[in-house]
Order: C-alpha cells, then sequence, then structure tokens
C-alpha cells in the first residue's frame, strides 16, 4: 500500500529522533574514553612526580659547622630543574643544582640522565673538576637530542677545611653572601649536552663563618607577578640577607616567602629550585682548622 504524508512524517521524526539518540551515545561512549584516557595520564603523571621526588635528597646530611637546605617547586607535575646533596668517598660532600631546557617529561627524563651521570662519574672522588664537568657533558650529549641541553653547577665541600671547589655549566652563578660582600661563582664553561665538546675552567675558595651561599636556578630570580614583572637577583639576595644569621632551613623558606609575596599569585611559569649552605658564625677561624698547613 502506498505510504500516506502522515506516514511518511511520522517516519522522519521517528528517523531524526533515532540519528540523535545515537549521536547522543556515541558522544557519550567518547567523552568516556577521553575522561578514562585523562585518568590515566593524570596517574602516570603521578607516578612519574612520585618517582623523581625520589631523585631529589630524602634528607640532608649533618655537616659540623653548618646547615644545609633545599626545595624545588615545579611549575608542571613534574620538571628539569635538578638538585642534589651527596657523600664523597673522601669526606668531601657534593653539591649541585641544574636546569633543563624545556618542562615537563622530556625535561625530567633528561634531568634523570645528568643525576646519573653526576653519580657516576663522581664515584671515585675526582679532584679535577674541569674534567668531571667534561665527561658529564658527553654523557648527556650522548644521552639527549640535539636541542636538550642543560645549564649546571657542581661543587664539593670539605667541612674540615671549609675548601669549596666547582665548576659552573652555563648555570646562574651561585651567590655567596660575606658580610656586606656578594661573591658570584662563575668560572665554567658552556652548558652541558648541546656540544660534543667543551673545555671546563675549575674555581676554588674558602669559606669563612657566617658565610651564606645560595645555589639557585633561574625559575626563583625571574619569578614575575600578573603583569611580567621579574622579582630579579636584587630581590633575591635582600630576601635572604635578612636571614643570613638563622640556620639554611630558615633562609630557603624566607627566600620563597618573599618571592611568593612578591607574585602575589601570578601562575609560576618555570621550576624553582634553591640549595643553600650556611656557615655558622660561631666556626673556628681557617687558621685554627689545621695549624701544621
Amino acid at each position: 500500500a502506498a505510504w500516506s504524508r502522515t506516514d511518511l512524517q511520522v517516519l522522519q521524526t521517528v528517523a531524526r529522533q533515532t540519528g540523535l539518540a545515537l549521536e547522543v551515545s556515541e558522544l557519550a561512549h567518547s567523552l568516556a574514553t577521553e575522561a578514562a584516557q585523562r585518568e590515566r595520564v593524570n596517574r602516570e603523571m603521578e607516578i612519574a612526580r612520585e618517582v623523581q621526588e625520589r631523585l631529589f635528597p630524602q634528607e640532608m646530611p649533618a655537616i659540623v659547622g653548618a646547615s644545609l637546605a633545599g626545595a624545588c617547586r615545579a611549575a608542571l607535575g613534574v620538571g628539569g630543574d635538578y638538585y642534589d646533596v651527596f657523600s664523597l668517598e673522601d669526606g668531601r660532600l657534593g653539591l649541585a643544582i641544574g636546569d633543563v631546557s624545556g618542562k615537563g617529561i622530556s625535561a625530567a627524563l633528561l634531568m634523570a640522565s645528568l643525576r646519573a651521570s653526576l653519580r657516576g662519574v663522581s664515584l671515585n672522588s675526582p679532584r679535577n673538576f674541569a674534567d668531571l664537568m667534561h665527561k658529564i657533558n658527553v654523557l648527556v650529549y650522548e644521552a639527549s637530542a640535539s636541542n636538550r641541553y642543560a645549564t649546571f653547577f657542581f661543587a664539593a665541600y670539605d667541612p674540615k677545611t671549609r675548601r669549596l671547589e666547582c665548576v659552573n655549566a652555563g648555570h646562574n652563578p651561585p651567590v655567596l653572601l660575606r658580610n656586606g660582600e656578594v661573591i658570584r661563582l662563575e668560572a665554567g664553561g658552556p652548558v652541558v649536552g648541546l656540544l660534543p665538546f667543551a673545555p671546563y675552567v675549575e674555581q676554588a675558595l674558602t669559606l669563612e663563618p657566617g658565610d651564606l651561599l645560595l645555589l639557585y636556578t633561574d625559575g626563583i630570580s625571574e619569578a614575575m607577578t600578573h603583569d611580567e614583572e621579574e622579582w630579579g637577583e636584587d630581590r633575591m639576595i635582600e630576601a635572604a640577607r635578612k636571614f643570613r644569621d638563622q640556620p639554611a632551613d630558615a633562609v630557603l623558606r624566607g627566600i620563597f616567602t618573599a618571592c611568593d609575596k612578591f607574585t602575589a599569585g601570578a601562575p609560576q611559569h618555570d621550576d624553582m629550585t634553591m640549595l643553600i649552605l650556611k656557615l655558622d658564625s660561631t666556626a673556628p677561624s681557617a687558621n685554627t682548622l689545621h695549624p701544621t698547613l
């Protein structure tokens, strides 16, 4: 029998409703799949964050006549900033800080490679820091893409003599505050991982009672307000001076608090990392450490 116009209108209405229901069902399935995928990504990011946190020092070693403190605040779940404190076989203390180019998982992977390279190269407690940094540069260069690199600073501190030997590979020069003097540890060479060969120069100095050594990444000094005004190194040093008579952990908290107050809740655009070595003001003078020298 022929279909009447009313029959055709009913069929068209049913078809439209059925099509709409199918689209809704497909959309719901797509959203559920996307939510599950997002949940997996978030879980993997959380695992990566937990793993990276284990790569940082879990507790600071006790040092006679000095105190240590360090912290890393990633801009994303994980980041490319790195700091480390570990004992060397000859009784010295290794201090390291670095900043890998980029952010997120890729930067975190290179950060882990940098840490492994440092720990491996420093097993024999080398005295030639220029050669140590050269070896790290080669290892990072072989393990990273051509556009990946890291700024890096490494030092060894001897608590018995207060001798600090260091080398800087393109990193923000650590700041040594001594009374009214500001000393920057700049000797070194280019960043690691960018060139197959790079020369480095080491630097050495003896710390004095009351000295405050600040190792930091540019996420600290370049923290910005909503109007994109940078906090700057001068403000960081000014904040550190206010707490210079206190232990390292108090100095660290004071600097981060001052930085947060300046940025006033503006989004963090880069990883923020700092490592602080504070010598007690009552430590013996350098001449009494080893009278036979």
